[in-house]
């Protein structure tokens, strides 16, 4: 797997460009507003996708972006041209605590994250991005969300997502992220 590659920039594409390096072009794709500040002789941290009708090179900046970018592909429903949106979305930091923070609409305003994946990123990657599991959800709260007819996953989301002193407290904020979706 190809991880890191440094080369001269030869050619910026829609959503791409390409490295040269002794002789050969490898296209890397990047974000566009990304790809139209790199010039000269770059460094790019890569994930590669192999599949059986294509290969391809999604760069990063960064190492640290590139780690986050794995994070995100973990996900089941992120794929890597999302997750890649998001590791760009703003500095590294700035994203993880975005995500730690619980900000769903930091997530909903990158193009293609709805409301659903926001909130699914959120509660999988919270405890993780913290250097700690995840905290599980309180009993009670997902017994009420449960009775008021939302599903165990909804009501699991939903609680892992929001924060309050009490159950109480919790299961309002539960039900006014629920009621966004």
């Amino acid at each position: 797997m190809i991880v890191k590659l440094t080369g001269i920039i030869a050619h910026h594409g829609v959503g791409f460009v390409i490295v040269e390096r002794d002789g050969i072009g490898y296209q890397v794709f990047v974000p566009e507003d990304a790809a139209h500040q790199l010039f000269g002789e770059q460094t790019l941290y890569t994930h590669e996708v192999i599949r059986e009708d294509v290969r391809e090179l999604f760069g990063f900046l960064s190492l640290e972006a590139l780690a986050l970018f794995w994070k995100l592909i973990a996900i089941s429903g992120v794929g890597p041209r999302v997750g890649q949106k998001i590791a760009f979305a703003g500095a590294v930091g700035d994203v993880k605590a975005a995500i730690m923070a619980g900000k769903v609409e930091f997530l909903t305003d990158i193009p293609g994250i709805g409301t659903k994946t926001a909130q699914k990123i959120i509660l999988e990657l919270k405890g993780a991005l913290a250097g700690e599991p995840a905290s599980s959800v309180d009993p009670d709260a997902l017994e009420a969300l449960l009775g008021f007819g939302y599903t165990r996953k909804q009501a699991e989301e939903a609680l892992g997502s929001v924060e309050g002193k009490d159950t109480e407290a919790r299961i309002r904020a539960a039900l006014k992220l629920l009621g966004r979706a």
